[in-house]
């Protein structure tokens, strides 16, 4: 008995080291965002472009951050392919982030080559705008309204249902009128 109680102990102080390093501007998970203003990112793009997410003002964006070693991540993709490929859902203003979590340029590439993928890759190489997402499993995938505010997050990939809901998510976001200019 004592030595599960200092088991206890150990993970009780682990879960709080944990907790207090989570404090302070990120949120401590995806779901703490919805409703607050999406926190701004600046990322190379693979082919070399900058992205920035507050210039996407205006329009619903999805962000989805993955990698190609997870294999719920590899499942979701066609999806979020099938999503960035649809041009009705772009002409209504939807834009798509693929955002690749700390890999490197050739992984990447070799990657979507070969799984015949041509979303828009926003490397995130130092993990910043994971961490100011507070997302701690891939993937995750964030809504955002046309006013830059995060709408609905989901954390994993469950298939089917999962895909419905992300769709049902966006669908909701885009019936927000364009702003005008």
């Amino acid at each position: 008995m004592p030595r599960f109680r200092f088991t206890a102990v150990l993970f009780a102080l682990a879960a709080m080291l944990v907790s207090s390093s989570c404090r302070g501007d990120a949120p401590s998970e995806p779901k703490g965002l919805e409703g607050k203003p999406a926190p701004d990112f600046t990322l190379k793009t693979i082919d070399g472009k900058e992205i920035k997410l507050s210039d996407q003002k205006g329009d619903v964006v999805v962000v989805d951050f993955w990698a190609t070693w997870c294999p719920p991540c590899r499942a979701s993709l066609p999806h979020l392919q099938k999503v960035s490929s649809d041009k009705d859902l772009a002409a209504k203003g939807l834009k798509v982030f693929a955002v690749d979590a700390r890999e490197e340029l050739n992984a990447i590439q070799t990657f979507l080559t070969k799984n015949k993928l041509t979303f828009t890759v926003p490397m995130d190489a130092d993990g910043s705008a994971m961490k100011a997402y507070g997302v701690q499993g891939i993937p995750t995938t964030v809504i955002i309204g046309r006013d830059g505010v995060v709408q609905k997050t989901f954390v994993g990939y469950g298939g089917e249902e999962s895909a419905k809901q992300i769709d049902a998510a966006i669908e909701e976001a885009l019936k927000v009128p364009k702003p005008a200019k």
